[in-house]
């Protein structure tokens, strides 16, 4: 082997090694080879490496199995992986560790440690309940068509499950009429307000909001975490509230996220906000690309710059974590896949983690990508997942 080049028959026993496709003669003979020189283990390091980032780049949901070693010496010849997003790359890079000879989800140990799931878990999907002002519930995950208020709004739900409110047809009214939209956990969903200000809701989230702004100001209610995409109205400023925390929005796009009252997150996307912990703290501006948090409870803030794109990557079906700590990913997994965590370790929760997936990957190809670059141990239990030492 020359520099760690690998010739055409070398990658394609590697790739086959690696989808778990040799029989046992063939398997002892490229694990002797692994073992024969530290130039080959590197070699075959980086091989994985761009296995990897095609899975979770979703290539490999495109093709069969028995495409996608062509495909993938087609990216490799071509150098094209390299070229691909560099920052995907890097991060995975930077994830990957060898942990053994078999890295890829046909292996034998990914399917064994999943093997007593008996439930099925899906990954979130548009789900939600709309509560009208009458307080009639309404299951938007089954009814589709045109829905009308009591003043006369319009709220339709299309086709791709989102929710549109059109003002044109309100009768006049001093009364405000307020809708509540509940996501649940492994839910997300999409709407439009009367406005033309644009929501998008994260599992196990609620925005209570007036079926039409009638009054001097727009104000919505948040419970957990929303992306919004306000309609700018210098008549009628936008505000959020969750609990005593305010937001005062200047026509901005910008995501927040209230799942924990002692650490209220806002991260500006473009525009201007201002935020407040509480009833009793000043107002404190943000500008582009800064990330303000708030304790409702103390009334502590700090603002820091940071890159926006890891707060906002689960609209995009992304998730991207930054020297996160294992506990704070599993509760993003215990909402999106409605699942409960355990850890039998408790010293396993500060593990910190570099990483970018799909959103919608599967349970089983998520959890074997974490257990391959924390150290951890995970397995699932009908709808709990337990991680402990391996």
């Amino acid at each position: 082997m020359r520099n760690n080049l690998l010739d055409q028959e070398i990658r394609e026993r590697l790739l086959s090694y690696i989808n778990g496709e040799l029989d046992e003669e063939e398997r002892l003979s490229v694990e002797s080879w692994l073992r024969n020189k530290p130039e080959n283990r590197e070699a075959f390091r980086l091989l994985e490496k761009d296995c990897l980032f095609i899975r979770w780049a979703g290539r490999e949901r495109e093709v069969n199995v028995g495409k996608r070693k062509t495909i993938l010496l087609q990216e490799i010849r071509r150098g094209r992986i390299r070229k691909i997003s560099f920052r995907i790359a890097a991060t995975v890079a930077l994830l990957m560790t060898l942990g053994g000879m078999y890295l890829f989800v046909s292996s034998p140990t990914h399917e064994k440690m999943l093997a007593k799931n008996e439930s099925v878990i899906r990954h979130a999907y548009p789900q939600a309940k709309l509560i009208l002002s009458t307080g009639k519930e309404i299951d938007l995950t089954k009814n589709a068509g045109h829905i009308q208020e009591q003043d006369g709004s319009v709220v339709a739900l299309d086709s791709n499950k989102m929710l549109v409110y059109d003002g044109a047809q309100v009768i006049e009214s001093k009364k405000t009429l307020y809708n509540k939209i509940i996501v649940p956990r492994g839910g997300e969903f999409f709407l439009t307000l009367s406005d033309g200000t644009e929501v998008w809701l994260n599992a196990d989230s609620e925005l209570e909001y007036p079926v039409n702004f009638v009054a001097d100001e727009r104000a919505v209610k948040l419970r957990g975490e929303a992306y919004f995409k306000v309609k700018k109205d210098t008549t009628k400023p936008f505000r959020v509230t969750s609990g005593e925390y305010r937001l005062q929005v200047y026509g901005t796009e910008f995501n927040m996220n209230t799942y924990h009252q002692e650490e209220i997150q806002v991260v500006l996307v473009q525009g201007a906000v201002g935020f407040r912990a509480n009833l009793s703290t000043p107002e404190l501006r943000l500008k582009p690309n800064q990330l303000g948090v708030a304790n409702e409870l103390t009334g502590k803030t700090e603002i820091k710059e940071v890159d926006v794109y890891p707060y906002i990557a689960w609209k995009n079906q992304d998730v991207v974590f930054m020297n996160e700590r294992l506990e704070s990913i599993m509760e993003k997994i215990e909402r999106w896949y409605d699942v409960n965590v355990f850890f039998q370790n408790d010293s396993l929760k500060d593990v910190r983690l570099y990483g970018n997936i799909q959103r919608y990957a599967d349970i089983q190809d998520l959890l074997f990508f974490l257990e391959k670059t924390s150290g951890a141990h995970f397995s699932i239990k009908d709808r709990t997942i337990i991680i402990n030492n391996k």
